[in-house]
């Protein structure tokens, strides 16, 4: 059971009023025609809700509409309980939220630009995601001592879930840090005289609440703190950023420790992990009997000294034909032997799609080995990568690169690529930021010696592939050691 603070219900100012919790918000807006409550809470603040505007001397009954603001348990997971005493009211949400609800369905899909009319209250509905897939944001006049003013509340203004961690678990496109920053931006462009916090300690709801009808003008008449909170939100998000790109950096042994091992070998890969790889990145073909295999090239001759293609063999051939580098030698490795291997490391891996036609085999493979939350799925060809979203969204992407211009990146953007994998010749630090503010998570490639190894982590990329993992482990140590 969910510990509550409870709190009495308030008038904040002309028609609206505070009905829910310090940890879960709630607000209700009176008019001739009914109540409008916005966002219910956990599910432990449902009768709460119910008790704080019937303390007001309201009826729940009289709900007419329930306003969410996004999908987050904080804000919807007591609507259904609600529902039960108000069962004609309406329920608004941007469907792109559903699958964060439970115990209703939403009547209405709140889109961009919506309008919610109930008497003399219109509420302006915009599509503001980032926080969620579906956040939203609301704005209307509310008049106080004749005068009017403009209400607003960013409605998905946290940022705790826009971290790494929690992307991952949920399987969150890093995209979605590009929507925060422009809704942010956007939001910005809206006159609010009268912020209302989407929680308690956003506007100090409380606080404020303790004075009203104690200062001449009502406390949460502020037209200045709707722009200082917004620039407080992308001054948070991008120190969370620039403190991933560090914390969470992926160090990518690039086809195992190539530099010492025969690449793409098993005995590459836990050499790499040896050394201090948090990552590995491979790439797959597929032989002439169907079977995933890890290998660079399309043909044997670099690497094992062999004429043909890959795709001319039976994987029992190929195994009977060794990969070298130097005295060291290993066969080549099927994508299931890896994933058998490694899949209960604590490693984030980059598979490297290098034929057409292998998106949902190595797709459904991930899968089948719980790896879905931690692997990145890469390519140069574009097709290769729509075809695997299209086929599996929740899979991240990224597309190897050389073509850093604007319209390349707008086409990444376009289909949902999550990661942006340039050559480190071309990230710069400009680049870095750009990149970041739409989203991309950065993985550079092409790090052929240490001095690009040097500059691409220290222009704050989140990875890089490097055929030398125990190189960029002790740059990082050193980094670290003298910025201690």
């Amino acid at each position: 059971m969910r510990i509550l603070t409870e709190i009495k219900p308030f008038r904040m100012i002309g028609n609206l009023y505070f009905v829910g919790t310090k940890e879960a918000s709630s607000h209700l807006i009176a008019t001739t025609e009914g109540l409008i409550l916005l966002d219910t809470g956990y599910a432990e603040c449902a009768e709460l809700v119910m008790n704080s505007i019937r303390e007001l001397g309201f009826k729940v009954e009289d709900i007419k509409y329930i306003l969410h603001s996004h999908g987050h348990r904080d804000h919807t997971d007591a609507t259904a309980e609600i529902l039960k005493s108000c069962p004609e009211a309406k329920t608004l949400l941007s469907f792109k939220d559903i699958r964060y609800i439970k115990g209703f369905t939403p009547d209405i899909d709140i889109t961009d630009g919506y309008k919610l009319r109930l008497g003399e209250t219109e509420i302006l509905c915009l599509f503001t995601p980032g926080h969620t897939e579906g956040s939203c944001s609301f704005f209307f006049d509310i008049t106080e001592d004749g005068v009017t003013y403009r209400a607003g509340t960013f409605g998905g203004a946290g940022t705790n879930q826009l971290k790494k961690d929690y992307m991952n678990e949920k399987q969150v496109s890093y995209l979605m840090r590009g929507e925060f920053f422009k809704s942010v931006f956007r939001l910005m462009t809206e006159q609010v005289d009268v912020m209302i916090g989407n929680h308690t300690w956003h506007n100090k709801t409380l606080e404020k609440g303790e004075l009203v009808g104690k200062t001449e003008i009502n406390p949460y008449v502020d037209k200045n703190e709707w722009t200082k909170f917004l620039k407080g939100l992308t001054n948070t998000m991008e120190n969370i950023i620039k403190e991933e790109t560090r914390t969470k950096f992926i160090n990518y042994a690039h086809r195992g420790a190539s530099q010492y091992c025969p690449e793409n070998t098993l005995l590459s890969f836990y050499t790499g992990v040896y050394m201090g790889a948090n990552g590995i990145e491979t790439d797959v073909h597929r032989t002439k009997d169907g079977v995933l295999v890890l290998f660079h090239d399309s043909t044997l001759e670099r690497v094992c000294g062999v004429e043909g293609r890959i795709s001319d063999y039976t994987y029992e051939e190929l195994c009977k034909i060794p990969v070298k580098r130097g005295e060291l030698y290993d066969r080549i490795p099927t994508l299931e032997d890896f994933l058998t291997h490694f899949s209960g490391f604590d490693l984030t891996f980059a598979i490297e799609l290098k034929g057409h036609g292998v998106e949902e085999d190595v797709a459904d493979m991930i899968f089948k080995y719980g790896y879905e939350k931690k692997t990145v799925v890469t390519s140069f060809h574009l097709d290769y990568i729509k075809k695997i979203k299209a086929y599996s969204p929740t899979l991240k992407i990224g597309h190897l690169t050389k073509d850093v211009s604007d319209e390349a990146t707008a086409e990444l953007l376009a289909i949902g690529c999550d990661e942006i994998c340039p050559e480190a010749k071309d990230i710069t630090p400009e680049r870095v930021e750009k990149w970041h503010s739409l989203g991309f998570n950065v993985r550079a490639w092409g790090v052929y010696n240490e001095g690009l190894m040097k500059a691409a982590y220290d222009a704050g990329a989140d990875g890089m592939t490097v055929n030398f993992p125990d190189k960029l482990v002790a740059y990082i140590k050193e980094k670290n050691s003298a910025d201690a």
